[in-house]
């Protein structure tokens, strides 16, 4: 008699998995089921915010630290992100726009961070992001740094005068493929890709292809395109969109920096509440003066709390006059966070709160 408990035959071990799967499936249902009660509640109480950054935050990192399988912490979150996602969009639809067209890192960051399960809308250009997002269920995800180019300027412009707030973080590490309609190296004759795309291969591109022409594109989606219209053609592109546009992925890891990631941020018209793991980010204006920025500096130090990113940008108020952009941990609500941005502001020409939302996971 077999041991039900340690199944040793093919078909014991492919009957214990159909077991677990049904399993799962009535655990799910139970859970959208329990979400949508939820839902009920948050409009009595006349909460119409249903996606909940802090508590998602909350969920994914209590289950990675109770993780005892061989999952890995990637593909625990991936699959609990979509879980969430099917489930809150039973409660109500969101809207997410990313910087489009598909087939961009943005699009990946949209679904990495809020599923498959919403409505996720291209747009042309940054500034018709932040222009779109108009209510409590509907959001934006924008590109705000990379490790190996730097700030993305347009991103910080607009935080300069939006109403909006930062509401969440990922970061996304950037995996760039050769994506051609077929296999042979020795066809390509031209290779396109985003501007920023091409500068993170310009080693490897040199290396494999010197003697291809490189061409410069608005998008990664377009780039796609390019690459489909004859077979001399090849894009630096994500691997997860070759399928989708009949394209073979000739090379992978064309990225000439291992540890290439961009940090994109999370748009949307409400603070979160405090998660346990969090970040706060300003915007700051100091006088023009010796010192100004150095006593900022003093005043983390003596608070003790931990400087992550600061970045310059013209104010666009007044010539040589610059806004400062700041990334810390901890969260605005907090006392210690509190007093800091007291006594940042008594230091300031201006103080600007962008958001305080939980840190990546």
């Amino acid at each position: 008699m077999a041991d039900k408990k340690n199944p040793k035959t093919l078909k014991e071990i492919r009957k214990k998995i159909d077991q677990l799967d049904l399993a799962i499936l009535r655990s799910l249902s139970e859970r959208v089921d329990l979400v949508i009660q939820a839902g009920e509640i948050k409009k009595k109480n006349n909460d119409n915010s249903f996606y909940k950054p802090e508590r998602e935050s909350q969920i994914i990192r209590s289950l990675i630290s109770k993780n005892k399988s061989v999952i890995s912490k990637e593909s625990l979150e991936t699959i609990y992100k979509e879980i969430i996602s099917a489930c809150f969009v039973k409660e109500k639809e969101i809207d997410v726009y990313f910087l489009g067209p598909r087939g961009t890192y943005s699009e990946l960051a949209c679904k990495k961070n809020f599923g498959n399960s919403v409505n996720s809308l291209a747009c042309k250009t940054i500034p018709e992001i932040f222009e779109t997002i108009k209510d409590e269920n509907s959001f934006g995800v924008v590109p705000l740094e990379n490790s190996t180019e730097g700030a993305v300027n347009l991103t910080l412009d607009a935080l300069q005068t939006t109403e909006l707030k930062i509401c969440g973080e990922l970061e996304m590490p950037i995996k760039h493929s050769l994506l051609a309609s077929q296999l042979n190296l020795e066809k390509i004759k031209s290779v396109y890709g985003h501007q920023q795309s091409l500068a993170q291969c310009k080693s490897k591109l040199s290396n494999l292809l010197p003697k291809v022409k490189i061409i410069p594109v608005e998008s990664s989606g377009l780039a796609l395109k390019k690459a489909k219209q004859a077979s001399t053609n090849a894009c630096i592109a994500h691997e997860s969109f070759a399928s989708e546009h009949n394209l073979k992925v000739c090379r992978r890891n064309m990225e000439d920096e291992k540890n290439n990631t961009t940090r994109f941020v999370i748009l949307g018209t409400n603070y979160p509440l405090k998660s346990g793991f969090d970040k706060t980010s300003i915007i700051i204006s100091l006088e023009n003066k010796p010192g100004a920025l150095s006593k900022v500096l003093k005043i983390f130090e003596l608070s003790r709390v931990n400087l992550s990113y600061i970045q310059s940008r013209p104010s666009k108020k007044d010539k040589w006059s610059y806004s400062f952009f700041l990334d810390f941990e901890g969260h605005s609500e907090t006392i210690k966070i509190k007093k800091l941005l007291s006594r940042l502001e008594k230091n300031s020409i201006s103080l600007k709160l962008l958001g305080s939302y939980p840190k990546a996971i």
